[in-house]
């Protein structure tokens, strides 16, 4: 994705959605993240690559910060290995609605 990045010690992935005088849409299909991964979005098979090119497949949760800033209306969570053929995945989503409530 990054040809000629150098270095980097953060990487982010999500969704948003917006409104303008209106409540929030749904993001994906309007389901909040449950581990079933026919139901909100996806990113699947999280990976990274070191200096050298060598794969990396995670990161490990405990180095993951999830973040939210409308969790009524959104959701996001991020799973270690999980069954093929998702591997380290990030699932989000949720039913919009009035989010700064």
């Amino acid at each position: 994705m990054f040809t000629n990045l150098k270095a980097g010690d953060r990487a982010g992935w999500g969704g948003g959605t917006i409104a303008i005088d209106a409540p929030s849409p749904q993001m994906g299909s309007g389901l909040f993240p449950d581990e079933n991964f026919y139901h909100a979005g996806y990113f699947r098979k999280i990976s990274y690559q070191n200096e050298s090119g060598s794969p990396y497949y995670g990161p490990d949760k405990f180095s993951v910060e999830e973040f939210n800033d409308a969790p009524n209306c959104y959701g996001v969570d991020y799973y270690e290995e999980q069954r093929e053929p998702y591997g380290f995945s990030l699932q989000f989503g949720g039913p919009g609605g009035n989010c700064t409530a």
